[in-house]
């Protein structure tokens, strides 16, 4: 089952990124939601799982959004491994507000290598004040979102071991 979410969950955020997400702008910021649930799971199932989340979302949000393939994905793998707080879930659950503080600060890291990743690859970037809204608002947006999803996650990781232990 853990297969079957790894792949059918950052897929539908990476599509739900390009359909929904550009109408929900607040401020000209908008959520990360490939980052999102792959920054979830790595809270609640530990790094191993959720760098795999990252990776497949990524790739699927690189290739809805026309840009450098593996840009989002490369961008996504460190901070998602460094929250995950290693290969295997911790013994007790984050709580909930500092899971999104830690999901906030993760997801400005990799909007920041996300936009070293588009200028290395020679892609026209906004000016400081928009890449500033795009990062900044974007990374509070998504740890907001955060608040509902982690829970939502850890729920899933403990029905999931709970299966694959029988």
């Amino acid at each position: 089952m853990r297969i079957a979410l790894a792949i059918a969950i950052p897929l539908a955020a990476a599509l739900l990124q390009s359909a929904v997400v550009p109408f929900i702008s607040i401020g000209g910021a908008r959520p990360n939601l490939p980052f999102l649930v792959a920054g979830s799971w790595s809270l609640a199932a530990g790094a191993g799982d959720g760098v795999w989340w990252a990776f497949v979302g990524g790739l699927a949000a690189d290739l809805l959004s026309g840009g450098p393939l593996g840009a989002f994905a490369v961008a996504s793998l460190p901070p998602v491994a460094a929250i995950g707080l290693g290969e295997r879930p911790a013994p007790r659950s984050t709580p909930v507000l500092i899971g999104a503080s830690f999901l906030t600060a993760a997801a400005f890291v990799a909007g920041v290598l996300y936009a070293i990743a588009l200028s290395l690859a020679g892609t026209t970037l906004p000016d400081v004040s928009g890449l500033t809204i795009q990062i900044g608002g974007g990374a509070i947006f998504t740890g907001v979102l955060g608040i509902a999803t982690y829970p939502i996650a850890r729920g899933l990781s403990r029905l999931t071991e709970k299966q694959a232990s029988f």
